[in-house]
């Protein structure tokens, strides 16, 4: 499906080559048909499927698949492929259809987890990139002013208006410099530098803005959580699978070096760490517990009233799974389920450190009691 988005992509491109297009149009022709078909075939097909998708909202397949059709990757495909239908029974310009048949390059959107990434980035950060962008037209304006009091007699065509100014002062800004308007007076010239030099340091806002989200969402997302490695979690073992998802999507994922405290003493409320690989070891009273992959820590921080909660340290490299603490109550009284699954878990991990010495009875059954309050009062 990448290679044909591609294919049809620079088709687009090589049907306005006059050469190409009188010598080679039956082939362009054919090969848009056959593009066509596909894309119709995948999209009715994702239509069809999406009611069987676990998280799909609705209560009848029906009104599943009208959500989905309203939603914005269903409507670019449907974009992609409606003009081909449209001019079959509509007279429409060739160069409005072109621009169409160009939507379907934002159909490996849902191909690419970067670009997915990159979007989640703008979404997040819409907030800071919004006052950079208030921020950049107030310079924009402010420049455009400055030049037009100080050219606006010099170059009455190019400074006389602020409005005229603007695209001077965009250009200048945005170190293009088409050169097509360009200060002569003394004064204007020493404007024009400060301009370039601030549309070089103001434009590395929203740059740098975008990069440090795009790095966190990289770090964030250090591998893969599919689903099927939340199954594979004891703690999480036997849950529906709709469950599993959705702990899915509220996971951190942490890459920690060997040598890092992950967990301190007092930490209260810092989330659930689940070990997908690697070796921990929990420092409970002063007795080393060791910890592997399947099992899991921080719940004492989240229990226990005093902030008592055993310090952890990671003995090698260690992939973690963290699930905040907000997110862990609102599962927990989301699905019931998940709950029982935890106390069950915690009550087996908890009998086994007893009987090898590193927790008494009595310190198993306050922990364990704490725990089943904590999730009793969500």
């Amino acid at each position: 499906m990448i290679v044909l988005i591609l294919a049809n992509v620079a088709a687009v491109a090589l049907e306005t080559v006059p050469g190409l297009w009188a010598r080679y149009s039956h082939v362009f022709f054919i090969f848009d048909m056959v593009s066509v078909a596909i894309f119709t075939a995948e999209y009715l097909l994702r239509v069809w499927s999406s009611a069987e998708y676990v998280g799909a909202q609705g209560r009848t397949n029906f009104e599943k698949r009208c959500r989905y059709i309203v939603s914005p990757l269903a409507v670019v495909d449907l974009l992609a492929i409606l003009p081909f239908y449209l001019g079959a029974f509509i007279n429409l310009d060739l160069r409005a259809l072109r621009i169409f048949r160009l939507l379907r390059l934002f159909k490996l959107v849902r191909y690419s987890p970067a670009i997915t990434s990159l979007s989640r980035v703008f979404v997040r950060e819409r907030h800071a990139l919004f006052a950079a962008f208030l921020i950049m037209i107030g310079i924009l304006f402010v420049t455009a002013t400055l030049a037009h009091l100080i050219e606006g007699k010099a170059q009455p065509a190019a400074f006389g208006t602020i409005p005229d100014a603007l695209w001077w002062s965009l250009t200048t800004l945005t170190t293009v410099g088409y050169g097509d308007v360009v200060p002569i007076t003394d004064l204007g010239r020493i404007l024009g530098a400060f301009v370039m030099l601030v549309g070089f340091a103001f434009y590395a806002v929203p740059i740098g803005i975008i990069a440090s989200g795009f790095a966190d969402e990289v770090h964030q997302r250090a591998f893969v959580v599919p689903v099927r490695l939340i199954e594979n979690v004891p703690i999480f073992q036997g849950l529906d699978p709709s469950v599993a998802k959705e702990i899915a999507n509220h996971l951190r994922t942490l890459n920690v070096p060997p040598g890092t405290v992950v967990t301190h003493k007092m930490d209260v409320n810092n989330g659930l760490y689940c070990i997908v690989s690697g070796d921990v070891v929990a420092f409970h009273h002063h007795r080393p517990i060791e910890l592997q992959g399947g099992d899991f820590f921080g719940e004492l921080g989240i229990v226990s009233e005093d902030g008592d909660q055993p310090s952890t340290i990671t003995r090698s490299w260690v992939r973690l799974m963290k699930l905040d603490s907000v997110d862990l109550h609102t599962l927990l009284s989301v699905f019931p389920e998940m709950s029982s699954s935890v106390l069950e878990y915690a009550n087996k991990r908890l009998a086994d450190f007893v009987e090898s010495g590193c927790l008494d009875a009595e310190e198993r059954s306050v922990i364990l009691e704490q725990l089943r309050s904590k999730i009793d009062r969500g």
